[in-house]
């Protein structure tokens, strides 16, 4: 039985990473195809100019002082640009499966069973606030720090009871590295110190060894005041304690904080009150749970872990910048999915059936770990959606001589217009106020590009975004798309946000010397046409515009197939709605570019026509006036 007993920890063990990678990757897989973004801007240009002894000696970046996790950057920064962006990525994605793999193994050396600590693993990859830390590469500093809090934990738990000092030395040097990866770390010592308490008792070994972690944790405090350009300490939170603790009773109740969101945007029940009441129905819990079995070590470890790390965040920052950083529960988090992972296996024990035991442990765990899936993979949506345009334009600037390309409604961030949690903002941010597009496309390794904004072609996709640069009116959008060789617009198109190539506008362009396919009354002309077969289905058909001025009408621009079926319909303003032709000009090239998915069978045919409140205007091929003023252009496909 013992020897079978080994065999299933071993297997279980390998089983528990084998989950912990699957979730991550389900989760966060995409991360390896993103940029640098958000803060990932300006910490990266700023350490393009920084040595590592300035990275360690000061000055210290703005009020931040995180060494550690700068080292990391400057070192991923040494590889070639799309190697560093895919390599740091992916360090946060292996940190974060190791804090996970960590959790199990805190949770088996404070005498937890096997099954709840691979549970633990398990909702700690999936821990729902913690969505922007892992794909921003500039959140690695929360991630960083606990990992070494976990580390340090791990080390103290066997240094308690071993003999020797390696375990000791290990103990005191991740105590002491965890404030150099972020300012929650300052509280690395005291987890260590709550965890052997609570779990082990207080003798002189662990008394002395726990001194020590918060000496050293203190003095890495020390070493911070006399950093040239560090800053000091802030306690802007304590104003806003109320929120700031609601905001922590938030993240403990984290499995229950889905239906309270829900509470709050259906019913419009106040969120700090349904958080105050499932805090009060947990407690109840835990205190019938430790009435119920005389055992209460568990629960200390998750409510001390988890209060010691809040205290950094609740005590410094307000309540507003919390709401939109959850980053924040990086370091928290393992002590509430322990917590959670005891409830649930506690709870089950009350069940005198295994079957019956098997069904709440299935039924509990599926609905924490399906809610927080579906959570993740709503939010991986938003990074992927922003991801894929702004590798657009990483790719279009990467091959493009420099300013050659303008970028139109560009998304600087993109949040789903209904919230799954109460006080958590759910958004990716791509690009912050106090950043821009061309330090975007200098961070990450291409020419500077142009974006501005043209409201009446902005689209409401069902989500909510903000856009990049200026506005424009139609005469500025006209001169814009003729300033650059490539207009390229954002906007949503098949339910999804997608950046489109729209054509340009050659101004005072040389005549092409050749007959026009088809000429217009009022002195527009189309010379050329030509389509091609972006993917599957969907098509981008040009047509090559010349004016002798503006035109008083609108355009449409249909396709239909083999059997004369309309198939396809693309009416309005050239480039993508953005250049009527009311507004060209004479000498104008304007080369427009239409984007279809088009079904039915090939060969298909593209017709154009221009018409105002009068009528259609005539159109004109080789001097024969078009049936009904409507021009067969060209046929394409298949």
């Amino acid at each position: 039985m013992a020897r079978l007993r080994t065999l299933y920890r071993r297997y279980l063990v390998l089983a528990t990473h084998l989950i912990t990678v699957g979730l991550a990757l389900a989760c966060y897989g995409f991360v390896f195809s993103l940029p640098f973004f958000y803060d990932d801007l300006p910490v990266m240009a700023w350490l393009s100019n920084r040595g590592w002894d300035e990275i360690w000696l000061g000055p210290g970046e703005n009020r931040y002082y995180r060494p550690l996790s700068m080292t990391v950057y400057k070192l991923g920064r040494l590889l070639s640009a799309g190697a560093d962006r895919a390599v740091l990525h992916g360090a946060n994605l292996v940190i974060h499966v190791l804090n996970a793999t960590l959790v199990m193994w805190v949770a088996r050396l404070t005498g937890r069973t096997d099954e709840e600590a691979t549970l633990a693993s398990a909702l700690m990859v999936v821990f729902p606030f913690l969505f922007l830390a892992v794909p921003w590469v500039t959140a690695m500093p929360h991630l960083l720090a606990t990992f070494l809090t976990l580390l340090a934990v791990v080390a103290g738990l066997k240094a308690g009871r071993a003999r020797g000092w390696a375990w000791w030395t290990a103990t005191l040097l991740f105590v002491g590295l965890a404030p150099m990866a972020h300012e929650s770390g300052y509280v690395c010592g005291a987890i260590m110190a709550a965890a052997l308490l609570i779990t082990r008792g207080l003798d002189r070994r662990r008394l002395f060894l726990g001194t020590l972690g918060i000496g050293m944790s203190v003095a890495a405090l020390a070493w911070r005041s006399v950093v040239l350009g560090a800053g000091g300490a802030s306690f802007g939170g304590l104003e806003d304690w109320v929120g700031n603790a609601m905001f922590s009773l938030h993240g403990l109740v984290y499995p229950l904080a889905a239906p309270i969101g829900f509470l709050v945007r259906r019913y419009g029940i106040q969120d700090f009150s349904l958080v105050g009441a499932a805090t009060s129905g947990l407690l109840i819990v835990l205190g019938y749970l430790i009435h119920r079995t005389d055992e209460w070590r568990w629960m200390g470890l998750g409510l001390g872990w988890w209060g010691l790390a809040m205290v950094p965040a609740a005590a410094s920052l307000s309540y507003g910048y919390i709401y939109s950083a959850p980053r924040v529960y990086a370091l928290a988090s393992p002590g509430v999915t322990m917590l959670w992972s005891g409830v649930i296996i506690s709870l089950s024990r009350l069940v005198r059936r295994k079957w019956c035991r098997l069904c709440v442990v299935t039924a509990l765990v599926g609905t924490i770990l399906g809610q927080n899936v579906a959570f993740l993979q709503k939010q991986g949506e938003l990074a992927r959606m922003l991801g894929r345009v702004y590798g657009r334009v990483l790719d279009v600037a990467s091959g493009d001589a420099e300013g050659s390309a303008g970028f139109v409604n560009l998304p600087t961030y993109v949040a789903h217009r209904e919230k799954t949690y109460a006080m958590i903002l759910e958004s990716v941010l791509f690009i912050p106020p106090y950043s821009d597009l061309v330090e975007f496309c200098w961070v990450n390794g291409v020419a500077p590009v142009d974006a501005v904004v043209y409201s009446p072609v902005v689209e409401d996709g069902g989500y909510v975004r903000g856009l990049r640069g200026g506005g424009l009116d139609w005469e500025e959008m006209r001169q814009f798309a003729a300033e650059h060789e490539s207009v390229w617009l954002s906007r949503w198109r098949d339910q999804r946000l997608v950046l489109d190539s729209v054509g340009a506008i050659d101004a005072n362009a040389a005549p092409s010397g050749g007959d026009p396919l088809v000429t217009f009354e009022g002195g527009a002309a189309i010379e050329a046409a030509s389509g091609e077969r972006a993917q599957g289905s969907h098509w981008a058909l040009t047509i090559d515009w010349a004016a002798s001025g503006p035109v008083d009408s609108r355009m449409f621009v249909h396709v239909r197939d083999a059997q004369g079926d309309l198939v396809g319909q693309a009416d309005g303003p050239a480039l993508g709605g953005m250049v009527p032709t009311w507004i060209w000009r004479e000498g104008d090239r304007i080369l427009d570019v239409r984007h279809l998915s088009l079904e039915g069978r090939p060969p298909y045919t593209l017709q154009v026509g221009l018409f105002n409140a009068e009528g259609r205007l005539p159109a004109y091929v080789a001097g024969s006036r078009c049936p009904d003023d409507v021009c067969s252009v060209m046929t394409f496909g298949p």
